[in-house]
């Protein structure tokens, strides 16, 4: 991905986190936040995992509970993506293309109700793809820790030198922003 185009703000998260289990669902929901969609790879299971964690079959019961909606967007084939989406019992979209809003689009179509972009946000580990997608989208976007940075695709350890790159750009042009909204984030991935 050709990175000197992307504008430095559209790869800044509204938030980060180390696990998807650090996130303060009460504070989204009180803010309005109805819809989640989600990555998986790295997100919420490692690459070489095969089936959902108790962890995390707790995690999506508890949001249900609470009123939210689940949908898992990813770029990763039908065959892995619909076996945990239907293990877990959400809807999905797989090869969606990332940071393209084409997988989005799709995902807020098959949602169960019609959202309005203030009431959705997005969970996902990379920049380049879940936090740009979710920013040409225009919405919230929680950038989480790699689950496992070792186990990653040839694609993605490609993308993460793409966002070394950018993180010098936001550094350069905003230093402020990077201390605040992304310093942890490089820290944590090495």
């Amino acid at each position: 991905m050709i990175t000197w185009f992307i504008p430095y703000k559209n790869i800044i998260p509204d938030d980060y986190v180390s696990s998807i289990f650090d996130i303060d669902y009460n504070k989204l929901y009180s803010n309005g936040k109805r819809l989640i969609l989600t990555d998986l790879d790295n997100t919420l299971i490692s690459y070489k995992a095969t089936e959902p964690t108790d962890e995390l079959y707790k995690w999506k019961s508890e949001l249900e509970g609470m009123g939210f909606e689940i949908i898992i967007v990813s770029n990763s084939g039908k065959k892995r993506v619909k076996h945990f989406a239907n293990m877990l019992g959400i809807k999905y979209v797989n090869l969606s293309t990332k940071p393209l809003k084409r997988g989005f689009k799709k995902a807020l179509k098959i949602a169960s109700t019609k959202y309005k972009k203030e009431e959705v946000v997005v969970l996902g580990d990379q920049l380049l793809t879940d936090v740009y997608g979710a920013k040409r989208m225009k919405l919230s976007m929680v950038l989480v820790k790699a689950i496992d940075n070792k186990t990653e695709r040839l694609v993605t350890k490609h993308n993460r030198k793409n966002e070394d790159k950018m993180l010098k750009k936001v550094c350069k042009k905003n230093y402020g922003l990077y201390l605040v909204k992304l310093k942890k984030y490089e820290e944590d991935r090495k």
